[in-house]
């Protein structure tokens, strides 16, 4: 079973249009200054309410988790590779 395409997608589905008019990827360090941004504006007598900050948390949280299980599948399939390429050269070993 082939899985590297499924790694190699993006989880980040979140674009905004650069000045050049290609499209970026927002990452969590682009996340974060929005929200200290938010954070930062505003209104004091109307401060942010509790569940959309909580929504926010949450939503990096989930972006964080979610880019540290795409690096361990990377990592997986790598090793999974390695192993295969090993067993294949014993094979190939064996039967020459």
């Amino acid at each position: 079973m082939d899985i590297s395409k499924v790694i190699t997608q993006s989880a980040q589905t979140d674009t905004s249009t650069t000045p050049t008019g290609g499209s970026k990827t927002l990452g969590k360090d682009d996340f974060l200054k929005l929200l200290v941004t938010q954070l930062q504006n505003q209104d004091p007598l109307k401060p942010l309410e509790n569940d959309a900050f909580i929504a926010q948390t949450a939503q990096f949280s989930q972006l964080e988790e979610m880019s540290k299980l795409v690096t361990l599948m990377e990592k997986s399939v790598a090793l999974q590779e390695s192993a295969q390429n090993k067993a294949t050269q014993a094979d190939t070993t064996a039967v020459a």
